[in-house]
């Protein structure tokens, strides 16, 4: 596989467990009757919560300080939901075990909910895989379920998949265990298409979560709805030829702002911000202005890299551009921890 087809590929990963965390999450927001969202469910993605005295130690022996579900679902009646969403599961089935371990470690009385006592009754731990690893996955666990992966509240697996027909949707349906949720689970036994059109109209900004994004991506974010805006306030904006440059001076404390503010999840915490991470993480971000430097489409100001100055042109495809850079890029030095996921 090429440089280009593996960056793609790593986006639209990384595109699709964002839709599959909002879709899933939209069961429990989304009233069908009122056709409006539940004002009483409360959402998060990434939010903290820290373990129980009898949870403070993982497998290996090691302290675990909080716990960051990719899934948070609170609901009225004081019970929840937890999941994780794997878009990609590892070819090797002795790495399945890192992410169940991260599951058990949800099955428990965590703290931080949004309740007056940060507690909840009870609550679900789902994990909503790709449709292609759902069964393997289901299989594995049945094997090893009482012995080696214990869990003692419900424990739910749920497959997704993108249709690749005209009009789009995503297909939701369980495929182990029962959702406490009546109506929800009623509906994802007998599988449930989400359309496209859900994303667009109501969930169009989210575009980063708490794991970060392929490099060319996070820097199309960066380009396209931060220095495109910056750009467009200069006079010779308008006429600017594709060959003609505008020099952009960004802080990169705002351009991490402006993210976070703009295209995280965050429009979905309402005032329930305590507990939520700053996305994206200022590294990525640096990391991002850095790759930018080494292709000659920005400089830093001074050493201390909080101020960077970037050379925007108008490219016809900003995504395909520094996909086909960034390729070119891991080509040439062989840099694979591009690829790598933090």
């Amino acid at each position: 596989m090429s440089a280009q087809e593996e960056f793609r590929d790593k986006i639209d990963d990384y595109e699709q467990t964002i839709h599959a965390i909002i879709g899933f999450l939209n069961f429990y927001r989304y009233d069908a009757v009122s056709k409006k969202m539940k004002d009483n469910v409360l959402v998060f993605q990434g939010r903290r919560l820290e373990p129980s005295s009898q949870k403070v130690m993982d497998l290996n022996g090691e302290k675990i300080s909080h716990v960051t579900p990719d899934i948070v679902a609170f609901l009225p009646s004081k019970s929840g939901v937890l999941g994780e969403v794997k878009k990609s599961f590892p070819m090797e089935k002795e790495r399945w075990m890192k992410t169940f371990e991260q599951l058990m470690a949800y099955d428990d009385d965590l703290t931080g909910w949004p309740s007056d006592d940060g507690k909840v009754n009870s609550h679900d731990i789902v994990l909503i895989l790709h449709q292609s690893r759902a069964v393997p996955v289901r299989k594995f666990y049945e094997e090893h379920k009482n012995s080696v992966i214990k869990f003692t509240r419900p424990f739910i697996i749920i497959e997704f998949n993108r249709s690749p027909e005209r009009r789009s949707f995503i297909f939701f349906r369980t495929v182990l265990g029962s959702l406490t949720e009546n109506e929800v689970n009623g509906r994802l036994e007998n599988g449930v298409q989400v359309p496209m059109e859900v994303f667009v109209k109501i969930y169009s900004t989210i575009k980063i979560y708490d794991s970060k994004p392929p490099l060319p991506y996070l820097i199309e974010l960066i380009w396209a709805n931060v220095v495109l805006r910056c750009a467009s306030e200069y006079p010779k904006f308008e006429k600017l030829k594709k060959k003609q440059k505008i020099d952009v001076v960004l802080e990169i404390d705002s351009i991490v702002e402006e993210l976070h503010q703009g295209f995280s999840f965050r429009m979905l915490h309402g005032d329930n911000n305590e507990r939520q991470p700053k996305i994206p993480k200022k590294e990525w971000v640096l990391c991002a202005c850095e790759q930018l430097v080494k292709l000659n489409e920005a400089s830093w100001v001074d050493s201390t890299k909080k101020t960077i100055k970037v050379f925007f042109r108008k490219y016809d495809d900003v995504l395909d551009h520094f996909i086909e850079l960034c390729s070119k890029e891991v080509e040439n030095t062989g840099q694979l921890k591009l690829f790598k996921e933090s």
